[in-house]
C-alpha cells in the first residue's frame, strides 16, 4: 500500500505549484489577516460576550418554616348500613395453564368471562354431572399475542 501512495506522490509531483508560489502565498496571508486589527476585534468580541453570558455566582435565600400544627383526627359516626352491608369476597382458584408449552409471557390481559363449570372439569378439577352446565365466573389471563394462556376460576360466597 505504502509503494502505491509513493507512486502516486511521485507521479503527481509535476502538477504540485513550485515552492517560490507557495511561500509567496503564505507571505500575502500574514500580510492581509495577520497585520489586519479584524482578528483582534474579534477576539476582544468574544471576550466581551464569554464575560457577559459567563454564568453568575447566585445566592439563595433561606426562610425558615413555622413548626406544623398538629392535626387531631375527627371521629364520625359511621351508619349501621355500611358495617354491615360489606361486599362478600371472591374465592379464586390458582392458574391453570391452557397450554401444553407455553412461549414466556411478558404482557397481557386478565380478562373475566362467564363459562360453564364444564371448563373447570377439562383443567382437572373435579365437578359433579349435575352441574357440568352451571355457569361460573372466571378470569382468563390473554397474552400480547392474543392467546389464552391462563384460566382461574372465581366463586362469591
Amino acid at each position: 500500500m505504502n509503494e502505491l501512495l509513493r507512486a502516486l506522490a511521485e507521479n503527481d509531483r509535476n502538477l504540485e505549484a513550485p515552492a517560490a508560489v507557495e511561500i509567496k502565498l503564505r507571505a500575502a496571508f500574514k500580510k492581509r489577516y495577520l497585520h489586519s486589527k479584524w482578528p483582534y476585534v474579534a477576539l476582544a468580541a468574544g471576550i466581551v460576550l464569554a464575560i457577559a453570558v459567563w454564568p453568575k455566582a447566585q445566592t439563595m435565600e433561606i426562610a425558615v418554616a413555622a413548626p406544623p400544627v398538629p392535626v387531631l383526627p375527627v371521629a364520625r359516626a359511621v351508619p349501621r348500613k355500611a358495617v354491615y352491608h360489606q361486599q362478600p369476597k371472591e374465592v379464586m382458584t390458582e392458574f391453570y395453564s391452557l397450554m401444553d408449552d407455553p412461549p414466556p409471557f411478558e404482557r397481557g390481559e386478565l380478562l373475566r368471562v362467564t363459562v360453564t363449570a364444564s371448563a373447570m372439569r377439562s383443567v382437572g378439577l373435579p365437578v359433579s354431572e349435575e352441574h357440568l352446565d352451571d355457569v361460573i365466573q372466571a378470569d382468563v389471563l390473554v397474552g400480547e399475542e392474543g392467546l389464552a394462556r391462563a384460566i382461574r376460576f372465581v366463586n362469591r360466597p
